[in-house]
């Protein structure tokens, strides 16, 4: 093979087992009824991936375990069952045989990865969005070996365990992999005693495979920049005692394409019988933009150009407050929420910003003859702080309204903080700075919605969700660890569908509302998005603080009209609560804020997804 005159080489970290010193067998993993569970513990050790590339005829499946080859496929899509497990499974087979000499070849599982480096908390049915596996591991152990070569030759097992076998893994790219590439140990440098025995369930078989210990001295290899064509050998299991005889192996992240990679290409998870794309979003750290740190400022500003939207990382000590209060208002929607509806609607919707909005107010996420699949508690901040908030008497307490003030202050601090890089970013001074017309002591529809979304079983098939738009606010700061958001990628990329994105631990969605948009002359986006039912049997909580300017703030629309904040929430509160025939009949610069949809709505079918990858065990 040709050699590489620059190695890239990656500092990264590896996922070990976390032994709790409790003299327990490691958890055992379950697989089937369309979902995994691993809830085994793992700890992050910093390594070094060593690049291999133009190195990799040293390296071969008796010596160090593993081996790379070059091997063209006829299969390009790996989307069509038949043909993996006909044409594919041929070549594999006789791939096997000339690499091994092996005389008989059979291939008993394949596994194509097409989902999200989070797949593992998909819940529901995330067997069908495997991802990667990002936990070193091997897939079988020894006494694991043996229980599969019975499972997969009853008949004959006695007589094939006292010849040699092996179990290898043939692990293809279906694309050029930069983001989350795999990693092989070289098995000289893993002892026996640093592999655990570990039971794992699939379906009916019941086998074993092997967690691994830490050990520093493990030396780690990758090849750059797989391609299709580049096929990577794993050997899991060989009889053989004098050769190498496993080889851990494991996904691992490159910071370098972290954001870059996932841009080029499209996750996917399955949903309602389709793949539909996860698209990513950007990621701001919010102490950096409290600091005004020009990078970070450049990042929102683009974000809010290019996207209308971003992901805020509040897993910094300047953020854990408002985590905190996130936590509690939470808690509040649980207590709040399982009231009778008597108790929850006794002031019924106040104003457009103000009171309970039972289920079915709106229209729902598919549009004609559909109704929304949630309920709603608004309470404003401006009567928060004057201290006299109108809420159902089941909050009036020192406590309730308590967790409400300091959420409201917080979400406050964090928006007005996005507000002010935005302001410098841009170059705004004085007046002009977006801050200044977002002052708290003037009047304003900001607000704090709480959204309960309940399970379909309870709601029936035609309220469900919430409605595709575009917000009515300056900035909207979203909460929610649970699927369901799905948002349409703005500008060039307006033709493509309605996608989801994922939750990301300890940050906040942020979007870019109507206001804001227009008053940054258009140089701005806005988030066009809606929320589905992801998990339809789960109750979901969300929870929305709308930034909106003072009411008497004036802006020109997408229209080309000039109006004022408030003028522009009450108008299109109306139309949200309008029947949906008469949604269809006003300009889509309403719901949509003027953003342009350049492609159809919800095509069907849903673009073909290439996978990422595929593993063949044989």
């Amino acid at each position: 093979m040709g050699s590489n005159s620059e190695k890239h080489h990656v500092q990264t970290t590896l996922n070990y087992w976390d032994d709790p010193g409790d003299g327990l067998p490691p958890t055992p993993i379950y697989i089937g009824k369309g979902r995994i569970s691993n809830e085994r513990p793992h700890r992050a050790h910093d390594f070094t991936i060593t690049d291999l590339s133009g190195e990799e005829d040293k390296f071969t499946l008796d010596s160090h375990g593993f081996q790379y080859i070059r091997h063209e496929s006829a299969e390009k899509l790996f989307t069509d069952e038949q043909a993996i497990q006909t044409t594919y499974y041929d070549e594999c087979k006789q791939l096997v045989k000339d690499v091994t000499g092996a005389s008989q070849v059979h291939i008993f599982n394949h596994k194509v990865r097409r989902g999200p480096t989070q797949w593992h908390h998909l819940g529901l049915k995330n067997l069908k969005n495997r991802g990667p596996v990002t936990k070193t591991h091997v897939d079988q152990s020894y006494k694991g070996a043996e229980l599969r070569l019975r499972w997969e030759f009853p008949e004959n097992g006695d007589e094939l365990v006292k010849r040699r076998y092996q179990i290898i893994n043939i692990w293809r790219p279906i694309e050029t992999i930069l983001k989350d590439p795999i990693a092989v140990a070289d098995s000289n440098t893993v002892p026996d005693k640093d592999l655990v025995a570990a039971i794992m369930v699939e379906d009916d078989f019941h086998g074993e495979q092997w967690v691994v210990r830490h050990n520093p001295s493990h030396k780690w290899y990758f090849k750059y920049a797989m391609t299709p064509a580049d096929v990577l050998l794993i050997k899991c299991f060989d009889s053989d005692m004098q050769v190498a005889r496993r080889a851990l192996h494991s996904a691992f992240e490159d910071s370098l394409y972290r954001d870059e990679q996932s841009r080029q290409s499209i996750e996917t998870v399955e949903w309602q019988g389709k793949q539909v794309p996860v698209w990513p979003m950007p990621v701001v750290n919010y102490s950096l933009l409290l600091s005004q740190d020009p990078d970070e400022v450049a990042k929102v500003v683009s974000a809010c150009k290019n996207e209308g939207y971003f992901q805020l990382d509040l897993d910094n000590i300047d953020g854990k407050g408002v985590l905190h209060n996130r936590t509690e208002v939470v808690k509040l929607m649980d207590r709040f929420f399982s009231q009778p509806l008597e108790a929850k609607n006794e002031l019924g919707l106040v104003d457009s910003h103000l009171g309970y909005e039972p289920m079915g107010s709106r229209t729902g996420a598919f549009g004609p003859g559909t109704k929304d699949g949630y309920e709603m508690l608004k309470v404003s901040r401006d009567e928060i702080q004057l201290g006299s908030p109108r809420v159902p008497e089941v909050l009036k307490n020192s406590q309730e309204l308590g967790v409400l003030e300091k959420a409201i202050g917080s979400c406050n601090t964090v928006t007005k903080v996005i507000l002010s890089a935005l302001s410098t970013g841009m170059g705004l001074t004085g007046k002009e700075r977006y801050e200044n017309s977002h002052r708290n002591d003037k009047p304003s529809t900001t607000t704090l919605s709480m959204m309960h979304y309940l399970p379909v079983s309870e709601t029936g098939p035609s309220k469900v969700g919430h409605q595709k738009h575009t917000d009515i606010s300056s900035l909207t700061l979203l909460f929610s660890d649970q699927w369901g958001l799905q948002i349409r990628p703005p500008g060039e990329c307006g033709a493509r569908e309605m996608g989801f994105v994922a939750p990301r631990p300890n940050a906040a969605f942020v979007h870019v509302g109507d206001s804001l948009r227009f008053a940054s002359g258009m140089q701005f986006q806005s988030c066009i998005h809606r929320v589905v039912p992801f998990n339809p049997d789960e109750h979901r909580y969300s929870i929305a603080y709308f930034l909106r300017a003072e009411d008497d703030t004036m802006f020109m629309d997408s229209e080309g009209r000039y109006t004022t904040a408030r003028e522009w929430h009450d108008e299109k509160f109306k139309a949200f609560t309008d029947p949906w025939k008469w949604q269809a009949m006003a300009p889509k610069s309403m719901i949509l804020g003027g953003m342009v949809e350049a492609g159809a709505d919800d095509p069907e079918p849903i673009t073909a997804f290439q996978p990422k990858e595929i593993d063949i065990e044989a």
